[in-house]
């Protein structure tokens, strides 16, 4: 039965589970080249007017499948004890799921980001970032699915159910780099308002791509031995950096696709002062706008990755097949294997059948509101929310919903910050974060609850970056007006004399 045990993974869940937004970061006046990440149009209204990035990394993981309880994660962190969970047939696991009725997602994700940088220049801003990013996700795995899964094809509580799901169950796993152009220009600068517009565009460069799409599917598993498909309508693609013969690491070539993608936001800035007008000779000299509250809009990742390279699609429609084990022979030691499996399976009955040489994936859009409060002093706080949007009824891809309230207090030398998050629109056990910056260097997570055994652990996130631009007190030391005397005039109209 192992055979089309692997088949349903296959069809459903071929990623495997192992700090997506950086909460207590982006929301900083000093965020400087992040902040342009969740809002290309925050250039120009940074603290900073020049930002440099060395080296950050973040890496994020939610799901609603499995999980370790609160308890045994307590005594994991604490007391060093591994947990221990068993399946029906008493097979032990390091991990338990969950066994209601609502269909199961996961989303995995790391963002390793290079060398970047930033600069302000009167109403324009410029910046460059560099990385590479990996996303794994899958959505809508019904559970039943689920269940065969952790138990096993053997699960007799299961057997002899007709099964029929027709809702699309989505899994995929991409990776690739990325180079984000960023440009952003004051609109607006009347009075006490300020109007900023921004763009990135992100030339995407793929190294590996995989994604499974089920339309429909219909099956009983009579026994552990003999299972039938009834119908199913699904595709899948392959871009991998092995042998498909024998499963070798292969990595040329290292991009097997390329594609875009674009970031655009708006961001309305309430100041505190009345507008004034000055000219600067030097960079350093321009002045940064203090702001009561902000309120920006934003549409993230809007784009594709075409693989080509090393690339299998195949397309099976309304197909059927019938798995007997003691008649199954056939090996299934590589992907070409496994991949001719599925063929023999599901080609060889009724159904079209179509095979291509790429194929084509969309990155996970997302819109997102930022809005920053200032109380007092060095004091603020922010509501920042991410929603996913589905650009096609086949988008695979998708990040997780997020709505975050950030208080925090920043410097130029130091800042902290919590970060209180609710995913996926689900209000019960809140997610409790923190985040600490001081000079250059800055961490933080944005779900320490379930680390420390407060909740149960169903996914983590860290993240941590080291930035250029320290002073020898510690302090950032690209902050705007740091330098010179600057020439200012009453009049209310903004107005850069000298560009």
């Amino acid at each position: 039965m192992r055979t089309f045990s692997a088949i349903l993974i296959f069809i459903t869940l071929s990623v495997t589970l192992n700090a997506q937004e950086m909460l207590g970061v982006i929301s900083s006046n000093y965020a400087g080249i992040y902040g342009i990440k969740v809002n290309p149009a925050l250039t120009p209204t940074s603290k900073l007017y020049m930002d440099f990035n060395l080296l950050s990394a973040q890496t994020f993981m939610d799901n609603n499948y499995a999980f370790v309880s609160s308890e045994d994660m307590f005594n994991l962190v604490f007391k060093r004890e591994a947990p221990r969970y068993y399946t029906f047939e008493n097979e032990a696991r390091n991990f338990t799921i969950n066994r209601d009725n609502e269909s199961k997602f996961g989303f995995y994700n790391v963002n390793l980001a290079g060398p970047g940088g930033m600069l302000v220049y009167g109403k324009h801003g410029f910046g460059l970032n560099t990385s590479f990013r990996m996303i794994s996700t899958f959505n809508n795995m019904p559970n039943d699915i689920a269940n065969f899964l952790y138990e096993a094809i053997d699960f007799d509580y299961q057997h002899g159910i007709n099964y029929v799901h027709d809702e699309d169950i989505k899994i995929g796993s991409i990776s690739w780099f990325e180079m984000s152009l960023n440009y952003a220009y004051t609109l607006r600068r009347y009075k006490w308002d300020y109007l900023t517009a921004g763009i990135n565009v992100k030339p995407l460069f793929g190294t590996t791509g995989f994604y499974t799409f089920i339309d429909q599917v219909d099956y009983i598993v009579h026994n552990d031995s003999t299972a039938t498909v009834n119908s199913a309508t699904f595709d899948y693609g392959i871009s991998l950096p092995i042998n498909y013969s024998d499963n070798a690491y292969k990595p040329t070539p290292l991009i097997k696709g390329y594609g875009i993608a674009f970031d655009i936001g708006l961001n309305y800035m309430f100041t505190r002062k009345g507008h004034k007008t000055y000219y600067f000779s030097r960079i350093c000299e321009q002045e940064y706008e203090a702001y009561n509250y902000k309120i920006g809009i934003s549409l993230l990742d809007v784009g594709f990755i075409k693989f080509s390279k090393r690339a299998i699609q195949q397309e099976y429609e309304d197909v059927s097949t019938y798995w007997f084990r003691p008649t199954d022979t056939l090996p299934n030691n590589s992907v070409n294997d496994f991949l001719d499996k599925v063929e023999y399976y599901f080609n060889n009955n009724t159904g079209n059948f179509t095979q291509n040489s790429d194929f084509t994936v969309n990155l996970p859009t997302t819109a997102s509101l930022q809005v920053d409060v200032w109380i007092k002093s060095n004091y603020f706080i922010n509501l920042t929310v991410f929603y996913p949007l589905a650009l096609s009824s086949r988008s695979i891809f998708y990040r997780p919903s997020i709505i975050a309230v950030t208080p925090r207090y920043e410097t130029a030398r130091m800042e902290f910050s919590l970060p209180i998050s609710f995913y996926n629109l689900d209000f019960g056990m809140p997610r409790i974060g923190f985040a600490v910056r001081y000079g250059n260097f800055f961490m933080g997570m944005d779900r320490v609850n379930t680390v420390l055994g407060i909740s149960d652990f169903t996914g983590v996130d860290f993240y941590a970056g080291l930035r250029l631009n320290l002073s020898n007190n510690f302090k950032l030391n690209f902050v705007k007006g740091f330098c010179g005397m600057r020439k200012m005039y009453n009049i209310e109209t903004f107005d850069y004399r000298n560009f």
